[in-house]
């Protein structure tokens, strides 16, 4: 039912990204109580030069609630 969307740059192996949304999904299997198989979690590795245009871009119909430097 929920899907979580990561964005980053690229570089990370594999098993450091698998590993960061095991534990996105983990926070909301603890905080919400849903089951591990109800989330999906995506990545997209995106260039520093593109990084905010296309993140904010992918954004439009979002409500940021935590911001970033990057993000604002």
């Amino acid at each position: 039912m929920p899907h979580i969307s990561l964005s980053l740059y690229p570089g990370r192996s594999r098993a450091e990204i698998e590993m960061m949304c095991r534990n996105l999904q983990q926070c909301l299997v603890q905080t919400a109580g849903w089951k591990p198989d109800d989330i999906s979690v995506s990545v997209e590795g995106i260039s520093a030069e593109a990084f905010a245009a296309k993140v904010k871009s992918k954004m439009q119909n979002e409500t940021i609630v935590i911001s970033s430097d990057y993000i604002r």
